[in-house]
């Protein structure tokens, strides 16, 4: 019979064991991080209790969209984030400058993919991916998504990213121009 570890000692774990995955030169395939994604889910399935609205508030300020909760606040990869975002978001289309995983813990969140065309042609839309509980998302680096909640429920989701996203090259893309921009630049 396995014991259930505490929360600390299962995240410490987890992320050794999500550490080890990703090792080595360059990025992690899809396939590496399905597996990540898989470490995800079963943290998320074994500590579902202590992964709550009320351990992780929404934001309080009517004009944030979220708030995110830094679970790996020593500046090591992978980053782990737990973020509590409002209903009803429809954020702008970006990128994380590195590779993401995405697990549901409550509520669901619609992304919506693009394509990249190449180096000097902006994504086009590809295709609409669901995350809920048992449906994670993996994002490889420069995958450009944006994110959509439904209108009456918030969603509570784990955020795995290769590093942490402040301070990498992030960027927004216009749709109305196609506009690569740096993050922060478009409104």
């Amino acid at each position: 019979m396995t014991r259930a570890l505490p929360i600390e000692a299962d995240l410490a774990q987890l992320l050794r064991q999500v550490g080890l995955l990703v090792a080595g030169p360059g990025s992690p395939d899809r396939s590496t991080l399905d597996g990540v994604a898989a470490l995800a889910e079963g943290f998320v399935a074994r500590h579902r209790d202590a992964l709550t609205f009320d351990a992780f508030p929404l934001p309080v300020d009517e004009g944030s969209a979220l708030c995110s909760y830094d679970l790996t606040d020593d500046g090591a990869a992978p980053a782990l984030r737990v973020n509590a975002i409002r209903a009803g978001v429809d954020s702008a289309v970006h990128d994380h400058g590195t590779w993401a995983v995405i697990v549901a813990v409550q509520g669901r969140e619609r992304n919506r993919i693009y394509a990249p065309r190449g180096p000097s042609a902006p994504p086009v839309f590809a295709r609409e991916a669901c995350v809920e509980p048992a449906r994670p998302l993996v994002l490889l680096p420069h995958v450009f998504h944006s994110i959509h909640t439904d209108a009456e429920a918030p969603a509570l989701q784990l955020h795995l990213y290769g590093r942490a996203p402040e301070g990498l090259a992030r960027r927004l893309l216009d749709p109305a121009t196609g506009q690569l921009l740096p993050l922060g630049a478009a409104a």
